[in-house]
């Protein structure tokens, strides 16, 4: 044994594993320290001190930021916590808690199997109610759109919430259909302004994902909810489309600026989402002119 290996397997705080030629060092002192986090955050939400369960949870967001394989050990732990942070998001009409239980249980969201709380109807509905999204026919306050940086980062950490948990959990696919989730971001895209990037990107992004991962959605938003027209409209102004006839458009002048790297981002998501929307209508019609505006686009 080498000596650099005998060190580590004397220290009290660590196991020493050797795996082939990698050798992984996993430190007992971190796992409870985790343990004891989750313990400590649990029992703030339990005992209803949203203030201390924000200061905690603002300590194990920047220690998790980064962490996307998790102790199994911890499932039924974090479960709670998910459901512990709905829990709070119901109850809490502060911003700043909102946000920081929002950005905990995006990182938990990573975690396909702790999704059991979250991808049901209830929370599906706090997420797209945080998100400003209207889900027609259910009791969801409709919020106006947020008026301080405090209140945008809600409601970005929100959308991306709903994109994980979309994303990670069939069910939560199935609560969204059922929901209409998708018809209520389409109008919610209506009304989003130009200056909050963040909010139309994700936006966008669950719009893509939603539409990619159901057939019937894509149906639903080919049909019913105008989508082709709304992300063709979003396409244009993003690219600053001049039509100068029914089929042609302005080519840009030589002085005219680049896309910027926010519009570049904006029209990449809105194409994503209209490709899924359009890709299998059988409709003559609809995909030609779909192909039609494509090709100005990209002439323009």
């Amino acid at each position: 044994m080498r000596k650099t290996e005998e060190v580590f397997n004397s220290h009290p705080y660590c196991c020493y594993k050797k795996k082939g030629r990698l050798s992984v060092f996993v430190s007992v002192r971190q796992k409870q320290h985790s343990e004891m986090s989750l313990t400590a955050i649990l029992s703030e939400i339990d005992g209803g001190d949203d203030k201390g369960a924000e200061k905690l949870l603002q300590k194990y967001n920047t220690e998790n930021s980064h962490t996307f394989a998790f102790d199994h050990k911890e499932e039924d732990a974090r479960i709670k916590l998910c459901q512990g942070l709905l829990t709070v998001l119901r109850r809490s009409d502060h911003p700043l808690c909102q946000s920081t239980c929002l950005e905990t249980l995006r990182i938990l969201s990573r975690d396909k199997r702790v999704l059991g709380p979250v991808a049901t109807k209830e929370g599906i509905l706090t997420l797209a109610g945080l998100a400003r999204i209207h889900v027609a026919g259910h009791n969801v306050e409709l919020l106006e759109e947020p008026q301080s940086a405090e209140e945008e980062r809600v409601v970005v950490e929100a959308l991306k919430c709903l994109c994980n948990v979309v994303f990670n959990s069939v069910p939560a696919q199935q609560v969204g259909t059922d929901v209409k989730l998708a018809e209520g971001l389409c109008a919610h895209l209506h009304m989003v302004s130009s200056s909050h990037h963040e909010v139309g990107l994700f936006s966008l992004r669950l719009l893509f994902l939603l539409s990619a991962l159901r057939t019937d959605v894509r149906s639903m938003l080919r049909k019913e909810a105008g989508a082709v027209r709304l992300l063709t409209d979003i396409l244009e102004r993003t690219l600053d489309v001049q039509w100068v006839g029914p089929y042609e458009a302005m080519p840009p002048t030589p002085e005219a600026l680049t896309i910027s790297p926010e519009n570049n981002e904006l029209a990449m998501e809105a194409l994503k989402a209209l490709f899924n929307i359009t890709m299998s209508d059988s409709s003559d019609e609809v995909r030609v002119t779909v192909l039609v505006e494509h090709q100005l686009f990209f002439k323009a």
